[in-house]
C-alpha cells in the first residue's frame, strides 16, 4: 500500500510524537480530488506521487481521513479530476452524489466550453457550492501563456457571483503567483464579481520563499480572495502568508490522494520540486531508498506546526485555520432553497 497513512506504524508514531498534540478537535480539507474509475480515461490515469491512481473513491477519502487524523471529527471539499481527457459530466456527478453538504462539499469542474445554461442549472440544482477551473482545459499548446480569465471567463463569473460560489484557482503561468498579469487578473475577477469567493490553491502556487515574498500581500485587501495551504511542506513560506495575509481567509487543504503519497516539496536555490521515492515527472526520484519518507500531508503539518511555533500564533488561530475559516465560507454559499427561483 503506497498511501501513507497511520496503517503504518512509523507514520503512526509521527502522529503520537509530533502531531497530536498540535492538530485541533476538528479537519475540514478543503483541497481533495474524488473520482471513480468510470471517469478516468486509461490512457491517462492520475498519478499520486508517481503511483498510479485509477480511483479515489468516497470510501478511500473516508478510511484515508480517520487514518490520517486519529481521533479527529473530519469533513472535505472535493472536487473531480480536472484533466480534458477524462469525463467530465460523470465525475461531476459522481462528486456530488458523494457529498451531503454537511461533512463533504462538492465543486464542479469548469471547462470555458461549458454552456453558461448547463453551469447554471448545475448550480441551481444544489448540488454545488463552487467551481474548479483547472488550466489544462483552455488547451493552448504552451500551458504557460493560460490567463486566469480564459480560465474563468465572465459567463461562468456571472454565474459564481449570482449565486455567491467558491472559485478553486489552480493559478496559472510560469511565475505563479509573482506573474504581473496573474496579479492584474485575479483582482479584476475579484472586483467584477465581489460575490464570488476565489481560492488561490496552493497560495497561488507558491513552494519556494521567493515566490510568496511580496506576492501575497498584493491579494490581502480583496475581500472575496482566500488562498489554501494544499502541498505546501515549506515552513517559511506559511510563515510569510501567515504573516502577511488575512488569517480569517487561510485555509487549510492537502490535495488528496496525492498528497497520502510518500514525498517531501524542497526548495533549491529558488525553485522547488519534489523528492520521492519512486519516480514521478515532477520530482528528483531517491532510487537508491536512502530516504525513509513519510507522506506529503505529514509533511505539510510538520511545517503548519513550526510556522505556527515561530509565530507564537495561539490555539485560536490553529482551530481557525483547520475547520472555522473553511466553515464560515462554506456557511456563506446560500443554499439550495436560497437558490431557486433566481432570475
Amino acid at each position: 500500500m503506497w498511501r501513507e497513512t497511520t496503517r503504518h506504524e512509523r507514520n503512526m508514531a509521527i502522529w503520537r510524537e509530533e502531531l497530536d498534540g498540535f492538530v485541533p478537535p476538528r479537519v475540514l480539507d478543503f483541497h481533495v480530488h474524488l473520482y471513480d474509475a468510470a471517469c478516468i480515461d486509461p490512457a491517462h490515469v492520475p498519478s499520486a506521487g508517481g503511483h498510479p491512481c485509477p480511483e479515489y473513491s468516497r470510501e478511500m477519502l473516508l478510511g484515508d481521513l480517520a487514518e490520517f487524523y486519529p481521533g479527529r471529527e473530519t469533513a472535505a471539499v472535493c472536487f473531480g479530476s480536472p484533466h480534458p481527457e477524462h469525463d467530465q459530466a460523470a465525475n461531476d456527478r459522481y462528486v456530488a452524489d458523494s457529498c451531503d453538504g454537511r461533512r463533504m462539499f462538492a465543486l464542479r469542474l469548469i471547462d470555458p466550453d461549458n454552456d453558461p445554461d448547463d453551469v447554471r442549472a448545475d448550480v441551481a440544482g444544489g448540488r454545488f457550492v463552487g467551481f474548479k477551473p483547472y488550466l489544462t482545459y483552455v488547451r493552448k499548446a504552451d500551458p504557460n501563456t493560460v490567463e486566469v480569465r480564459e480560465m474563468l471567463p465572465d459567463p461562468i463569473m456571472r454565474i459564481a457571483d449570482e449565486f455567491g460560489l467558491i472559485v478553486m484557482l489552480h493559478i496559472p503561468r510560469k511565475a505563479r503567483l509573482a506573474d504581473p498579469l496573474n496579479h492584474r487578473q485575479v483582482r479584476e475577477r475579484c472586483e467584477r464579481y465581489p460575490r464570488a469567493k476565489i481560492v488561490l490553491a496552493h497560495i497561488g502556487r507558491a513552494y519556494y520563499l521567493k515566490n510568496v515574498v511580496g506576492h501575497i500581500e498584493r491579494f490581502a485587501d480583496l475581500p472575496n480572495c482566500y488562498v489554501d495551504l494544499a502541498m505546501l511542506n515549506h515552513a517559511g513560506v506559511l510563515e510569510y502568508a501567515f504573516s502577511h495575509f488575512p488569517a480569517a481567509r487561510i485555509l487549510y487543504g492537502t490535495d488528496l490522494p496525492i498528497a497520502a503519497a510518500p514525498g517531501k516539496s524542497v526548495e533549491i536555490n529558488n525553485q522547488y520540486t519534489y523528492v520521492t521515492p519512486v519516480p514521478w515527472e515532477l520530482s528528483i526520484c531517491d532510487g537508491g531508498g536512502r530516504i525513509r519518507f513519510t507522506s506529503f500531508l505529514y509533511e505539510e503539518l510538520r511545517a503548519i506546526r513550526d510556522a505556527v511555533g515561530r509565530l507564537g500564533l495561539g490555539r485560536g488561530f490553529v482551530e481557525d485555520l483547520f475547520y472555522n475559516n473553511g466553515m464560515r465560507l462554506l456557511g456563506g454559499v446560500p443554499a439550495v432553497g436560497d437558490r431557486e427561483g433566481r432570475p
